[in-house]
């Protein structure tokens, strides 16, 4: 099965690349014409250009291939526009292009938690709080919308961790100095390790399941962020972590001072109150039950090790002193 990936350059995409070709799948690269290809060229993956933006190349691009997973987009843009684009345009371009094509045997696109909105494990439906969930909410419509004549599946997963991973890098760091800032109260999250993430959209690219279909993928067991922070403490080598908790109000200060800013100097309105509005929620877990019943998918990597190895990467590639 030839599987075309978008965002394959990143985090998430080399690793879905690394473990679709483990599963006997032949992996393809979705890339712009000014990606740097380094690390899918070392693994022997071939590319083909397109924009996701314009749709240029796409019908080319998909041509031959026999499933779609598009883990492009993401929330790293500053602006309200950009978040849009990159998330909800990109999606509505590449069905549109996959709509015109040949017949595919499954499209699964990468969302988010933050679509559904924060809460306990059992919260049904969609609430997202803020413009990345909302992005990703409307991405998953366009898709859904599409499930009677493309087989269309969609995923969820909470924060992503593992080696090469640069989000929670500074977590890392902090802990190394013996200190880590948390938010307001204590909270829980669910997390699931980058290995366990892509063995789990592979399944759903390469198994049989229902059209529309919509998985959460976690690795079972919630995690308390104050925990969380002393583990990720130990495995750095700091037996003892000093938690500081950071009020509420002065992360909303915070955020309203950067966005204000960045108004006066002209610049994209920065998510920084987004990103103080996720942090200040009191639970952000899931469940991937319906994952593991439907397609026999469970997680391999349990938090502990995970926390492991990742700062053994860290601390081998210097990133952290």
């Amino acid at each position: 099965m030839r599987v075309l990936v978008t965002g394959a350059t990143g985090f998430l995409g080399t690793a879905l690349v690394d473990r679709l070709a483990a599963d006997g799948c032949e992996p393809v690269g979705l890339v712009r014409a000014a990606s740097r290809t380094d690390a899918l060229d070392r693994r022997g993956v071939p590319t083909r250009v397109a924009d996701l933006r314009s749709g240029q190349g796409l019908a080319e691009a998909l041509g031959d291939v026999d499933a779609v997973v598009h883990a492009a987009g993401g929330g790293h843009a500053l602006d309200v526009a950009a978040i849009h684009a990159n998330n909800t345009g990109t999606t509505r371009t590449l069905l549109d292009a996959v709509a015109a094509g040949p017949p595919l045997k499954r499209f699964v696109l990468v969302s988010s938690l933050a679509a559904r909105g924060p809460g306990g494990a059992s919260v049904e439906g969609t609430a997202p709080i803020t413009h990345y969930g909302r992005s990703k909410a409307a991405a998953e419509a366009l898709t859904l919308a599409r499930k009677a004549t493309i087989p269309v599946t969609i995923a969820r997963p909470p924060s992503i961790y593992g080696p090469e991973d640069w989000r929670m890098l500074p977590l890392y760091r902090a802990a190394r100095r013996g200190w880590i800032p948390l938010p307001g109260p204590s909270r829980t999250a669910s997390m699931i390790h980058v290995r366990d993430c892509v063995s789990a959209l592979s399944a759903m690219v390469r198994a049989d399941h229902p059209s529309g279909r919509t998985y959460f993928v976690e690795d079972g067991v919630p995690q308390d962020t104050e925990a969380m922070a002393r583990r990720i403490g130990a495995a750095v080598g700091r037996a003892r972590v000093r938690v500081v908790r950071v009020p509420s109000w002065v992360l909303r200060v915070a955020g309203a001072v950067s966005e204000g800013l960045g108004r006066v100097r002209g610049k994209a309105v920065l998510l920084h109150r987004d990103k103080v509005r996720e942090l200040l929620q009191p639970h952000w877990v899931c469940s991937a039950a319906s994952l593991r019943d439907d397609l026999g998918w469970a997680p391999e990597v349990g938090f502990d090790a995970g926390v492991e190895e990742t700062a053994a990467n860290y601390l081998e590639r210097g990133l952290i002193a």
